[in-house]
């Protein structure tokens, strides 16, 4: 398992593993490497996207519904999201299905996406923003997703899928679908649709356009899951993986948010909105109201 057992209790420490991460891997300076924070250890749904996630009720954890009933969840709900958000969309727009799905993630709608940056920082002011885990060791993953991106493309997964969308896509001339868009076949679809094109197995790593200013901010990436909901952690149980963790020291996180301050990385920075400074504004009055010298008479 790619672990790591020095806990970081500094912004320095912090930026010295990502730059030991780039070195080990022998990563060229012109590719990027991916990060994701999640603020504490999530155990057996560790680099799981929402929708992937189990219901917890009283404290207790549900079990996960099967697959194909949450696919068509998925479904209903991004179909309900792209009816509500129509006035997002733009006429010549050819990629609405995927910017919808882009936004729905993005606003906090569930989806099979999960959400990494090419920003460290940026992760790893994720990792801490909940201040509810502030007990707990915070996780800043790091990923290697050109690599990763590599070895997905040789999975005999990827070519059944590939000629699954042929064949539908040749048994549905007026769809004005492309057959070589087959990664299309991961978006949320009807059942119908999903009878004849089975979503694939394995996740895939995106490439896509920075098409909202939050998103271009978070210098946000996006992995798609398939039907998996294990793929990404099983990976990282891996000795070669392509995935390594960053563990952030609990009783560092408070210095380290105020660290990320003093470098520029807040709240109305990652979310650009008058509700992300409004966010930022309350953090500042739940650090000050608990201050010992903004307490003193």
């Amino acid at each position: 398992m790619a672990t790591d057992g020095n806990r970081v209790c500094r912004l320095g420490e912090f930026i010295d593993r990502v730059r030991e991460t780039r070195k080990d891997w022998g990563l060229p300076k012109h590719k990027e490497l991916w990060f994701r924070g999640e603020s504490k250890d999530f155990g057996g749904t560790i680099l799981r996207p929402e929708l992937y996630r189990p219901a917890i009720v009283a404290g207790r954890e549900l079990p996960l519904k099967p697959i194909n009933k949450l696919l068509g969840i998925e479904n209903d709900l991004h179909d309900e999201f792209q009816r509500n958000a129509v006035e997002h969309e733009k006429e010549s727009d050819e990629d609405w299905d995927w910017d919808s799905y882009f936004l729905m993630q993005h606003h906090e709608g569930p989806t099979r996406l999960l959400d990494w940056s090419d920003g460290a920082l940026i992760a790893l002011h994720f990792a801490l923003r909940d201040k509810g885990h502030d007990t707990e060791d915070a996780r800043v993953y790091v990923l290697e997703a050109y690599r990763l991106a590599e070895q997905l493309k040789q999975l005999p997964d990827a070519t059944l899928a590939e000629e699954a969308w042929k064949t539908y896509v040749t048994e549905h001339p007026n769809d004005g679908l492309d057959e070589d868009e087959w990664s299309d076949s991961y978006l949320p679809a009807s059942e119908e649709i999903l009878a004849q094109v089975n979503v694939p197995r394995p996740p895939l790593v995106l490439e896509f356009p920075h098409i909202t200013r939050r998103i271009a901010a978070q210098r946000s990436r996006f992995i798609v899951f398939g039907t998996d909901p294990n793929w990404l952690s099983d990976e990282f149980k891996k000795t070669d993986s392509t995935i390594r963790l960053i563990t952030i020291a609990s009783d560092s996180r408070s210095q380290l948010r105020q660290e990320l301050r003093d470098c520029g990385v807040t709240e109305s920075v990652i979310y650009p909105d008058l509700d992300g400074l409004g966010r930022e504004m309350k953090q500042l009055w739940e650090d000050r109201r608990i201050a010992p010298e903004e307490n003193a008479l």
